[in-house]
């Protein structure tokens, strides 16, 4: 059966505020608290590890929970609702913070901006993978997921420079408020939207797992090896999008503007890029296309080097270059994820959706978490100082180019050769779904 645009629109309008606490914080806060807030370099990026670390294990409780929940009002909005009323505290507390900001104060508000994150995620896709058990159906519903993702750090990124050319001031604090203030305008608006119009379907299989059951699915061969390429597909573009305000002012001699404005051409060029990845997908499987776009990326990542310097516009056509193959894991993995959870329905006769997907928000904040963490240490080790008014020696400069190159290129490799023969293809859900309907 077909979704309807009016709920797959429905459905994907909360990726809009969002996507806004994923790749936008990796890249504006931790610059901006150790540029303007003043906290240690190696401090930022420690606090922004450890929260993801210490936040995980809540991920599959929320899950487990979630798979148990039988209400009146449904079984996934009530967590799509509480989950949103924490972020919006959390936003609150982390966008708005002020100098003389404590690490300890950072981490809370970090911490609870990342509980709501997690309850609002994984009740959203694992909401998202029961709409249809179409093998490609479920493409499409997570092909709008991940293009009103981009539209959301589209219009987020946007929101900075044009806070600053309204106040007449290069302030980054601005910026970094008006962001603040966007997300918690809009986040009920888009959860009361899809809260009001989004169907629900009724939980398949026979009784509800139990607690243990948590730290039974990471055994599963088949789960393991899609959170391992989810998070290889993750920490590519995650280590280049830590680097990237560094890279293109320090070794590129860009304005801070200059360098944040290039960021809307790669999610624009992304956002383009998907309906075009879900048909390659239809028209071969979800996990070929997942394999061409990280060797694309892998090369696309590589020739930004070697873009001449003072070029806005042909740096800013690179990086949309590379955004075109960054867009097709993100949302082919969760397509192929819904698959999986049908198998193992069909396979054991109990559903655990949720679960499953939890496990992927784990491995989703582990991809943002790690590249702040080890790129801001290594930047440290190697004497880059993060200040824009820093003249850094040739040596810092030189490492902080080979980071945002080199390893973000090998993982997207590994990812490529890791999801190569991905055994669940459209006519094996076409079984699963027709077992699952009897």
């Amino acid at each position: 059966m077909t979704i309807k645009r009016g709920v797959l629109a429905a459905f994907a309008a909360p990726c809009l505020p969002i996507a806004a606490v994923g790749l936008p914080v990796v890249v504006y806060l931790p610059p901006y608290y150790a540029g303007t807030l003043g906290l240690d370099l190696a401090v930022v990026g420690m606090l922004f590890f450890l929260v993801r670390v210490v936040d995980v294990p809540l991920d599959p409780f929320i899950g487990h929970m979630l798979d148990r929940t039988e209400t009146r009002f449904g079984r996934f909005r009530p967590w799509m609702v509480a989950g949103a009323l924490l972020m919006m505290a959390g936003v609150f507390a982390v966008f708005m913070a002020s100098p003389g900001l404590s690490p300890m104060r950072a981490f809370g508000g970090l911490f609870l901006m990342y509980v709501g994150f997690s309850a609002a995620v994984v009740s959203h896709t694992a909401w998202g993978a029961v709409l249809s058990d179409d093998y490609h159906e479920r493409s499409r519903v997570f092909g709008w997921w991940q293009a009103s993702n981009l539209a959301g750090l589209l219009l987020i990124l946007a929101v900075p420079p044009a806070a600053q050319y309204l106040a007449g001031s290069n302030d980054p604090s601005i910026g970094v408020h008006a962001m603040g203030w966007v997300i918690i305008c809009t986040l009920p608006l888009a959860v009361a939207w899809t809260v009001l119009r989004v169907p629900e379907r009724a939980r398949k299989g026979g009784e509800h797992h139990r607690l243990s059951d948590i730290w039974g699915v990471v055994k599963l061969p088949l789960l393991r090896r899609l959170l391992l390429i989810d998070l290889l597909s993750s920490l590519a573009p995650g280590l280049g999008g830590a680097l990237l305000l560094f890279f293109f002012t320090s070794a590129r001699g860009y304005t801070m503007a200059q360098s944040s404005s290039m960021l809307l051409f790669y999610f624009a060029a992304g956002m383009v890029a998907a309906p075009w990845w879900a048909k390659i997908a239809r028209r071969t499987s979800k996990h070929r296309a997942i394999m061409w776009a990280l060797v694309v990326y892998a090369v696309m990542q590589s020739l930004i080097v070697v873009l001449p310097r003072g070029n806005f516009w042909l740096a800013a056509a690179g990086l949309g270059l590379a955004g075109i193959p960054a867009v097709a894991p993100a949302f082919l993995l969760r397509a192929m994820l819904a698959d999986l959870s049908d198998a193992e329905t069909v396979r054991t006769g109990h559903e655990k959706t949720a679960l499953f997907y939890a496990a992927l928000v784990v491995v989703q904040k582990l991809g943002y978490a790690i590249p702040v963490g080890v790129s801001y240490a290594l930047l440290g080790l190697i004497g880059f100082e993060p200040e824009l008014t820093t003249r850094n020696s040739p040596d810092a400069i030189l490492g902080l180019i080979v980071l945002f190159v080199v390893p973000p290129a090998l993982l997207a490799l590994a990812g490529a050769a890791v999801v190569r023969g991905w055994p669940i293809d459209a006519d094996t859900q076409a079984r699963n779904a027709a077992a699952l309907a009897e």
